[in-house]
């Protein structure tokens, strides 16, 4: 009989920040008590108001329609960075020449502001979806790339050694060795990406989108309809929130042999 047969434990992911939820609960109450305290609601709406108007928004189906908008600029322009980011972090962290050519170019791009692009981008994709799928993707392009860019410079020399003797090169070595290696550095850049993206897509329809959880943001803004405007945050906040934690989890699936990993399940 297996002596530890009755004491299991807990994956990771099956685990709840207790602590953390209820320190959401207490800043919540805090918040809620010192609107009505201080008579801020005309500034900033109450907790409770706000998870009303959302409920409402979502239920009438006027905010529930602006999230498909969102979500499809976002899964979009996130996948074309995600695609771009590791095919170029490959490219340039397995050649040093390559390396050398593109560094000066990398580091002139990647600290420009997505935002700034709007014009450009509208200038040639109109104000639509694939204007958004632009700045996304541009955005979300540079923590996926960096990241697997020094994950393939920090894959273990040894293993290429061990395979370059056992004569598997090429492909074959960037699939056996080369993405292992990387895939914990990828995730990583992935997870980074998808809340810049989230971000940059909902200020992208702020700004100039005709529809969109953005878009719906600045029409209560206007409005002065703050229990809804504020509604429209919570909404990005509860998505921003879930698509990390379903990242996350997909994270402690797939790369299970990293070290983050081992280290959460001891």
């Amino acid at each position: 009989m297996d002596p530890d047969a009755g004491i299991r434990k807990v994956s990771p992911s099956a685990r709840v920040n207790l602590a953390g939820w209820l320190f959401v609960v207490f800043v919540v109450a805090l918040v809620e008590v010192g609107v009505w305290l201080f008579g801020l609601d005309d500034v900033v709406p109450a907790p409770s108001a706000t998870v009303r108007a959302l409920a409402t928004e979502l239920r009438s189906g006027t905010l529930s329609g602006e999230i498909g908008t969102t979500l499809t600029s976002y899964t979009e322009g996130l996948a074309l960075a995600i695609l771009g980011g590791v095919a170029l972090g490959i490219a340039v962290g397995s050649s040093r020449t390559f390396r050398d050519a593109s560094a000066v170019l990398i580091e002139f791009l990647r600290p420009i502001p997505p935002i700034t692009f709007i014009p450009l981008a509208i200038l040639f994709f109109g104000l639509g979806i694939p204007m958004r799928r632009f700045v996304i993707a541009y955005a979300a392009l540079w923590p996926i790339l960096i990241n697997t860019l020094y994950g393939v410079r920090a894959s273990d020399r040894i293993l290429h050694d061990v395979a370059r003797v056992s004569r598997v090169t090429g492909v074959r070595r960037l699939v056996r060795v080369t993405l292992p290696s990387a895939l914990p550095s990828i995730a990583t850049g992935v997870r980074v990406s998808a809340s810049i993206a989230l971000l940059v897509g909902v200020t992208a329809e702020f700004v100039t989108g005709p529809d969109g959880i953005g878009a719906y943001m600045q029409k209560q803004q206007a409005a002065y309809r703050l229990p809804q405007m504020y509604a429209a945050i919570l909404l990005t906040a509860l998505l921003g929130y879930s698509i990390n934690v379903l990242l996350r989890s997909a994270e402690r699936r797939v790369v299970f042999w990293s070290a983050e990993e081992r280290l959460a399940r001891r």
